[in-house]
C-alpha cells in the first residue's frame, strides 16, 4: 500500500477513534471493529493517536467494490446525460411547468438555472407559431412515430423539432399536447 493511501486509512481510524470518543459506536461496529478494539482503541493518548496517524503501516485494509464501482459510474453517466438534458431544453425555452413535469424541478430551480446560464425568458404564454411551421412540427411529429409526448423520448423528438422549427420548446410541447388529446379524442369517439 502507498504511503499516501496509508496515511488516508490511518486518518480514518483517527475518525473511528474520535467517534468513540464521543460515544458513537455504530461506524465502528460497521467496519467490523470488535468490542475489544474499541476499548483500546478508545483509550488512546494524544502521543499514540499522533503515532497512528503518521505511521506508514496501515491498520485498515482498502479495497474496490468493484460492482458498486461501475454502479455509481453508470448513474453519474446518467446524470450527466439527464443534466444535459436539462440545459438543452432551459435553453430551448421550456417552461417551468413543462421543466416540472419532466424533470421535477421546482420553480426556484428552474430559475437559478436560468440565471447561471444568462437564458432570458419573456413574461407570458407562448405564441402560436406560424402555420408554415406549425405545419413542419405536426409532419416531423407523425414522422417520428410518436404517441405521446410523456416519455423522455418524446422529449427529445420535441427538442429536436424547436431545434429544426426555431420555435420555443414550450410552444412545440404546448401544440403536440393538443394534437394528441385531440387524436385521443377522435379515437374515442371512432370506438
Amino acid at each position: 500500500m502507498s504511503y499516501s493511501l496509508s496515511q488516508a486509512a490511518n486518518t480514518l481510524l483517527f475518525n473511528l477513534v474520535m467517534e468513540l470518543k464521543s460515544g458513537n459506536i455504530r461506524r465502528c461496529e460497521a467496519l467490523g471493529l470488535e468490542p475489544e478494539e474499541m476499548r483500546m482503541l478508545r483509550e488512546l493518548s494524544s502521543d499514540d493517536l499522533l503515532y497512528l496517524s503518521e505511521s506508514k503501516v496501515s491498520v485498515l485494509d482498502v479495497r474496490i467494490h468493484h460492482e458498486n464501482l461501475s454502479l455509481m459510474l453508470t448513474q453519474a453517466r446518467r446524470e450527466q446525460k439527464r443534466l444535459e438534458r436539462i440545459d438543452r431544453a432551459l435553453a430551448l425555452g421550456a417552461s417551468i411547468e413543462m421543466m416540472q413535469t419532466y424533470f421535477g424541478l421546482e420553480a426556484s430551480e428552474v430559475s437559478a438555472r436560468r440565471r447561471l446560464e444568462g437564458i432570458q425568458t419573456r413574461k407570458g404564454r407562448s405564441s402560436a407559431p406560424e402555420e408554415d411551421k406549425e405545419s413542419a412540427l405536426w409532419q416531423q411529429w407523425r414522422e417520428a412515430g410518436m404517441v405521446s409526448p410523456e416519455s423522455a423520448e418524446g422529449l427529445d423528438v420535441m427538442m429536436l423539432m424547436a431545434e429544426e422549427q426555431n420555435v420555443s420548446l414550450t410552444t412545440v410541447w404546448t401544440r403536440v399536447k393538443m394534437w394528441c388529446r385531440t387524436n385521443a379524442a377522435g379515437a374515442e369517439e371512432v370506438a
